[in-house]
């Protein structure tokens, strides 16, 4: 296993502890509350230490409680992130075991252990090993410092004990007790070997115990966390390459929208995974014929995607080749059952559609019957299914044929739409997918398209993604048109040229001259604000397509470019009042683009804005 770049290894390391601080904090300010419910103990003269401690005691306890609430102010902020904030909140809490262990010996031994589990418990074992250490010399310091300091104990000393004549007496100033260690010394009696002996010696024995389980605890929780490092490292490699993968499969499909004087298509793709066994294409075949193709492999993930580009290269190699649908799906067939040991088929539908008078020549191995017809005049078509592909060495699949009249369009589709289940474990099915397409009137097929979407997302709800969706649609328009498309790059040198390609579009149709003026304004307009607000003056690309239908009067134009999602439509329409600056940004102009236009529509396609502006005369 390859082990984490080290920049990402230190990052989860210090996710960890600043994890770790903002507990630690939390622990510091029940000690801060510990210490200030002592120093009231002390100033109550319910726990007794030397009058002359007293006002050492008075001014330490405060102090230690300020010391451990300090660390809660920095809990929200990036200052539990730094490296060396761990050493702070640990030391300081330290600090506050040791001033009781001074001043309260035998009320606080407990404590020793605390400050080594908490450390093994949040930290990494060299930290645990370290305060290990600290504790250890500190509790022997703070032994000594109790037998001058601390309160009555007789195990370290203190007032009351034995006099050295064998009398009862008490020793509460410092240099009494000095003095009476010096003659006890000199008798026998070594105070200083005997706290060594028995009484730091047991108590480090049972924190050293502690220590050695918390610590092999420490070892294994922090192994743990390299594994889970490692896992990490193992999954963000794989889910980049898997975003490679999605790229890859992106881009194997004509992500452009496809238009012509005679046909329009609009194909996108929306894996329920990294990548998806869904595919649609389409390539001219000649002149007058164009082929369409989509279809739904078996399974998901990797080996679906693979399948699919499997189908798609065999599609592209034999639709040139001068055969009727039915013969290049067999020959599809032949193709992809090479090497096919897992078993994996896939459904398709194949068109073929002449430009000329709208015949479609189809045939179905398998897949969902398209719908076919104009606004408000959709019905599924009666296909034959054959049998699907990478199943059997014969393909038994048949061509049929129809013809679409100017204007109507053909949407091929895989079943994640008509599957697409909501929370209740409804399908969204057939009967309302056609009542869809039938509702109104759509501005061309990239509304359709965006109407669909948000239908299944309505429908939907917060039910996860089950399965591939895939819309593909042709829109036939027969020889009434008159189109022309150019691409221009995002820059505002640019704009005077995409206006003089909008002038001379205008002047070939015959635009009157108030038309023409009003068509430089809207092309003026969103050209800016996508430069501006959509590649934020980076540059980029932005391609322009005009169509132009003389029997119905119809102008549309059609903006598409690679920029960040950016739907320059949700604007609020409402009339112009008021304080024109608290308008959005490009919202007057936007707002003015809607008056002189008929319709607009939007749609975020294969990771495209896509905006359609259409034009009616009376």
């Amino acid at each position: 296993m390859a082990k984490p770049k080290k920049e990402q290894k230190q990052k989860l390391y210090y996710d960890n502890e600043a994890d770790a601080n903002k507990y630690m904090s939390y622990v510091n300010g029940v000690a801060g509350v510990l210490a200030l419910a002592m120093w009231v103990l002390y100033l109550t003269r319910v726990f007794t230490i030397p009058d002359h401690f007293f006002p050492v005691v008075c001014v330490l306890f405060p102090a230690a409680a300020v010391l451990m609430f300090i660390p809660l102010f920095f809990v929200r902020t990036d200052a539990i992130r730094k490296p060396g904030y761990k050493y702070f909140i640990l030391f300081s809490l330290l600090a506050v075991i040791i001033a009781l262990n001074i001043t309260v010996p035998k009320h606080s031994l407990l404590f020793w252990p605390f400050a080594v589990l908490i450390a093994n418990h949040y930290y990494n074992p060299t930290i645990g090993r370290t305060i290990y250490v600290v504790t250890i010399f500190s509790m022997l310091i703070c032994m000594y410092l109790g037998m001058f300091f601390g309160e009555f104990d007789e195990n370290l000393f203190g007032g009351g004990v034995i006099l050295p004549d064998g009398t009862i007496g008490t020793v509460e100033t410092l240099q009494e007790r000095l003095d009476l260690l010096q003659k006890l010394t000199e008798q026998g009696n070594n105070r200083y070997l005997k706290v060594l002996l028995f009484y730091f010696f047991p108590r480090a024995s049972i924190v050293s115990l502690f220590f050695l389980v918390s610590n092999l605890l420490n070892h294994r929780n922090h192994k743990l966390l390299e594994i889970e490092i490692l896992s990490h490292d193992e999954r963000e490699r794989a889910k980049t390459e898997l975003s490679v993968a999605r790229d890859i499969q992106m881009n194997t499909l004509p992500l452009e929208m496809a238009a012509s004087d005679d046909i329009e298509i609009v194909g996108e793709l929306k894996a329920a995974r990294e990548v998806g066994g869904d595919l649609y294409d389409y390539v001219d075949i000649d002149e007058h014929h164009v082929a369409i193709l989509i279809g739904d492999v078996s399974g998901k993930g990797v080996p679906a995607a693979m399948f699919m580009m499997k189908t798609i290269t065999s599609f592209r190699d034999f639709a040139t080749k001068g055969k009727t649908p039915s013969e290049i799906l067999k020959q599809i067939n032949t193709s992809i059952m090479k090497g096919n040991q897992t078993g994996m088929f896939v459904t398709c539908f194949l068109a073929i559609l002449d430009k000329r008078d709208g015949k479609v020549i189809y045939s179905n191995a398998g897949h969902n019957p398209p719908l076919v017809g104009s606004n408000t005049n959709f019905r599924y078509l009666n296909s034959k299914p054959g049998l699907l592909l990478g199943c059997f060495k014969e393909a038994f699949l048949k061509d049929e044929e129809i013809v679409l009249a100017p204007g109507e369009s053909m949407t091929l589709y895989t079943d994640g739409i008509t599957e697409a289940r909501n929370e209740k474990g409804d399908f969204f099915g057939e009967d309302r997918f056609l009542e869809l397409m039938n509702r109104r009137e759509y501005n061309g097929i990239i509304e359709l398209h965006h109407s669909i979407k948000n239908a299944i997302g309505d429908f939907v709800g917060s039910a996860p993604q089950s399965d591939d969706i895939t819309l593909l649609t042709i829109k036939y328009r027969g020889d009434r048109y008159f189109a022309q498309e150019k691409e221009f790059s995002a820059t505002k040198e640019e704009t005077l040229n995409m206006l003089g390609f909008i002038n001379d579009f205008g002047d070939h149709c015959k635009f009157s001259q108030e038309f023409k003026n009003q068509l430089a304004i809207v092309g003026d307009e969103i050209f800016s604000n996508i430069i501006k607000h959509g590649y934020d003056n980076n540059g980029g690309e932005i391609h322009v397509r005009l169509l132009f239908e003389e029997d119905k009067k119809e102008f549309i134009m059609t903006i598409v470019d690679k920029a960040k999602p950016f739907n320059q439509l949700e604007v609020n329409n409402a009339p112009v009042s008021g304080e024109v600056n608290k308008l959005k940004v490009g919202g007057l102009g936007l707002i003015i683009v809607k008056k002189l236009m008929t319709e607009c529509a939007y749609d975020r396609i294969n990771d495209k804005n896509i905006l359609v502006l259409k034009k009616r005369f009376e």
